[in-house]
């Protein structure tokens, strides 16, 4: 009986330290992979940012965020201050133009700062370590064609803006992108040519634009697994198209059209 009692509290002990194994490994994978869990956040709030007031949070390294901070272009120069930053979030404040110019950067973060103008500055060399781009609730109205230059993106979150074309040829390169949120702006045509292939395309957010029909889909996203549709004007003959791709490629759809039969 005690060989038994022991033998059963050693299979106890191997299952708990399974489990334990796997909780660790699960709550890996929740945790964002730009943040890292205890990293301490430079910080910078409500100031104008110059070369003086952004150097010494610039020198921190690891995430930066501006809080409430104000300048009219935020370019090369001051990207240039933040060579040692991983993530970089601007939140709030006035900052109307962003021209991004960084080869460090894995996460770059533009919320609610009044932006009216992104662009890339040009390069024969591409941004590839940019891994995460969020650019929401701003005034931006259209995409430069040198974002194709972040060849490495794999989430690009461009949702509550005023966006009224996308041009998906210039995520032609993004070969890693898994994740494309276009939602909640003002779309009215999503253009692509036949040969466009995002292949590790997984998630796609379209939802409450001012859409009619979506050549592109599904067939340019050989590997996605959910599309968000709902809030758009689809015509009903392209509803139909579009319902019986969803079948056949099991895409998991967010969202019907109930107006349509």
């Amino acid at each position: 009986m005690l060989t038994m009692a022991r033998y059963r509290d050693v299979m106890l002990m191997c299952f708990i330290v399974l489990l334990g194994t796997g909780c660790l490994q699960v709550c890996g994978r929740a945790v964002p992979h730009h943040r890292r869990r205890g990293a301490a956040v430079g910080r910078l709030q409500n100031a104008t940012l110059t070369s003086a007031t952004l150097s010494p949070v610039g020198q921190l390294g690891g995430e930066v965020s501006l809080e409430g901070c104000e300048i009219e272009i935020f370019g090369p120069a001051l990207f240039g201050l933040l060579q040692r930053t991983d993530c970089l979030t601007l939140r709030g404040g006035l900052i109307p133009t962003v021209i991004f110019n960084s080869y460090t950067l894995d996460t770059l973060v533009i919320d609610a700062t009044g932006l009216k103008l992104f662009d890339v500055v040009p390069s024969e060399v591409p941004y590839a370590k940019l891994r995460i781009l969020q650019i929401t609730r701003t005034k931006l109205e259209q995409l430069p064609p040198n974002l194709s230059l972040f060849v490495g993106l794999k989430r690009l979150e461009l949702s509550q803006n005023l966006l009224t074309y996308v041009d998906l040829h210039v995520l032609g390169a993004m070969q890693c992108l898994r994740d494309l949120d276009l939602s909640v702006n003002r779309i009215v045509r999503l253009d692509a040519s036949p040969e466009l292939q995002l292949a590790g395309l997984r998630n796609l957010w379209v939802s409450y634009n001012r859409l009619r029909s979506f050549g592109a889909f599904p067939g340019a996203f050989p590997a996605l697994d959910t599309v968000r549709l709902i809030g758009n004007a689809w015509h009903c003959s392209w509803v139909d198209r579009a319902r019986a791709n969803i079948i056949r490629h099991g895409i998991t759809a967010f969202g019907a059209d109930y107006d349509c039969p």
